[in-house]
């Protein structure tokens, strides 16, 4: 993941209400390729790169060894991600939508509807998810997967389930 990037770089995960098209895809990389060549920090170029998976889930990375993202570029990069959103309509900034490997792809749940999908066994304790709350380049590559058991969602469903 992410070869051209080294080090502890912060990483922003955006997950899509639906599997993206090829066309959408396509289309979306372009743009993120154009604002990842051109995305700066105080006149500093970021070295930067994005990338699409599982159809679904929207990665853009920041190596910070080279130049670390700031306030205002920070906004940048969330604006362009407003202007995906807006465009294609994939509720981007809804981080109750948690996601988990399903049947050769990814599957969405809903925070609220979380204990119902355990209490159904649609999840179970060694269901892989992926966490869309890490921000850190290493652990995009070393911990992104991880069961359910080990999730941080896990310890709400329990607390309801006891």
């Amino acid at each position: 993941m992410f070869p051209t990037l080294t080090g502890n770089g912060r990483i922003w995960i955006y997950v899509a209400n639906r599997p993206l098209s090829e066309i959408e895809q396509m289309a979306i990389k372009v743009e993120l390729a154009e604002f990842c060549a051109s995305w700066a920090a105080h006149g500093n170029q970021l070295t930067a790169d994005f990338d699409i998976f599982h159809n679904q889930l929207l990665v853009l990375g920041v190596d910070e060894q080279v130049a670390s993202a700031t306030g205002c570029s920070i906004d940048k990069a969330t604006a362009i991600f407003q202007k995906v959103d807006s465009d294609l309509q994939l509720d981007l900034f809804n981080r109750m939508n948690l996601t988990f490997l399903h049947n050769e792809g990814i599957r969405i749940v809903k925070m609220q509807d979380i204990n119902q999908a355990y209490i159904s066994g649609l999840i179970k304790d060694d269901t892989v998810f992926l966490d869309n709350t890490i921000s850190i380049l290493s652990d995009l590559r070393e911990r992104w997967q991880v069961p359910f058991k080990a999730f941080w969602a896990y310890r709400k469903v329990k607390s309801l389930t006891a």
